[in-house]
């Protein structure tokens, strides 16, 4: 027993002063400008921190964080990664045991004797257990371990990847819906206009102050709008689904409020440095299994050398079961064995250039996936200042609009143009009526994109 003990201890000495053999991990370089461009953004004060800011600070309406809580319960996408994560986690606990001793215990019993009637029956009893462990002087078992363990972190950080882009979803469909809501209420606010200013030419007709081809005009209006009407119509089911789809409940949507929800734009730190991207959980992903490549590469380098496996067993065995754990029937044995990798046709050559060349792809994915979040941050960036620009001209445009077709209606009433004028600018009208929704969703869009591509929308 004491000899058993003697070896348990040394080899726990010797696992402690394993030496690893995987490279010294160092974060690659970032292949992007070190700063985004911020000219004629939204600035933040330096004591605070947009990243700090949740999702329910950045999507204040209460509309939007029921869905987006609703969503975060029930959604499928989620909940499988969760299950990942639970699944990366039991796997590094399997791969993590193997560097600890295994204790095992075993009992039996066997029974012999003759085949006549008067033959004896012999019974012998055995208890023991067994202590197996490999000592893992060059880190191949600890290498392993680590491996798991930052594939493990990744699922953590794919999870979270897979909570922001839904949040993102939930709020994008949920705009979309508003947006063919809305579209759909001013063809019907059109439709209305339309038709009035039909019976208004239809009336002056029957006056003589009109024409036949003025009230085909203004019919024409009409059935335009209702094939629009019929259109949006068909938008607006179409973003229900979407959404219900993402929600992944089932039940019925809460009917939209009118107006349009206004959406806060991200606000931004006077120097934006582009380190803020290493925050973001697609590339702490990527930066996982990056480290998760490098400790591959330890225990491919591993098995170029001798492993030692340690084997002990303390057992006991008697004829009478109650004289089992007696003094003097136990017996111990003491098996230490040692392979050496002599010949095996190439394959721990091959298995360490495999980890180099996954290692270098880990390298190369990482930075691709750099540069892409940066392009993103950037072009919602630039796109910001342009959006700005295009509402502002297309609201004055709106406004001149306005004034233009009541004008037309007042030249109209005096003979002093034809109908068609009026016409031109209730179609013009209209269509600037819609583009300027469209405008105002691709800010939502936007801005839901930058606060996606930052990294935000995870904490609570």
């Amino acid at each position: 027993m004491d000899k058993l003990k003697l070896t348990v201890v040394a080899a726990t000495l010797l696992l402690a002063g394993c030496v690893s053999l995987a490279p010294e991990y160092q974060a690659p370089e970032l292949p992007i400008p070190q700063q985004f461009s911020l000219s004629g953004n939204s600035l933040v004060p330096q004591n605070r921190g947009y990243q700090d800011s949740g999702w329910r600070t950045f999507f204040s309406d209460p509309q939007i964080q029921r869905l987006i809580d609703e969503a975060l319960r029930n959604n499928r996408d989620l909940r499988m990664a969760t299950l990942k994560v639970q699944e990366a986690r039991a796997q590094y606990r399997i791969t993590d045991a193997d560097r600890y001793p295994q204790l095992n215990g075993a009992s039996q019993a066997s029974y012999s004797g003759g085949i006549k009637g008067d033959s004896v029956t012999e019974r012998q009893y055995q208890a023991g257990i067994d202590l197996s462990f490999e000592l893992d002087l060059f880190g191949k078992l600890k290498n392993l371990s680590e491996a798991d363990r930052q594939n493990f972190l990744a699922s953590q950080e794919a999870q979270r990847a897979v909570h922001i882009l839904l949040v993102a979803t939930v709020a994008q469909n949920y705009f979309s819906l508003q947006l063919a809501d809305e579209q759909l209420n001013i063809a019907r606010e059109t439709l209305q206009n339309y038709q009035q200013s039909y019976a208004l030419v239809e009336q002056q007709l029957m006056t003589g102050s009109s024409s036949v081809l003025a009230v085909e005009q203004a019919r024409g209006l009409i059935e335009s709008t209702w094939a629009e009407m019929a259109a949006r119509e068909g938008q607006l089911a179409q973003a229900k689904t979407a959404l219900q789809l993402v929600l992944g409940s089932g039940q019925n949507l809460p009917a939209m409020p009118p107006g349009t929800t206004e959406l806060h734009p991200v606000t931004l730190p006077a120097h934006l440095s582009s380190e803020i991207l290493r925050q973001r959980p697609d590339l702490m992903e990527a930066e996982h299994q990056l480290m998760a490549a490098h400790a591959n590469i330890g225990a491919a380098r591993a098995a170029f050398y001798p492993s030692i496996s340690l084997t002990s067993e303390l057992s006991t065995s008697s004829t009478d079961l109650t004289n089992l754990f007696s003094a003097g029937s136990g017996m111990w044995n003491f098996i230490p064995k040692i392979e050496v990798p002599i010949f095996n046709a190439g394959r721990n050559q091959a298995n360490l250039a495999v980890a180099d060349v996954r290692q270098q792809q880990s390298v190369v994915n990482y930075q691709q996936k750099i540069q892409t979040a940066f392009k993103q941050v950037a072009d919602a960036l630039a796109l910001r200042d342009s959006l700005e620009k295009q509402m502002a001209a297309q609201q004055r445009y709106l406004s001149s609009l306005e004034i233009t077709l009541q004008r037309a209606r007042g030249l109209y009433s005096s003979g002093a143009v034809s109908y068609i004028e009026v016409l031109d600018a209730q179609r013009s009208l209209f269509s600037t009526r819609q583009t300027l929704l469209d405008l105002q969703y691709s800010r939502q869009v936007n801005e839901i994109n930058l606060f996606n591509a930052l990294g935000g929308g995870w904490t609570e």
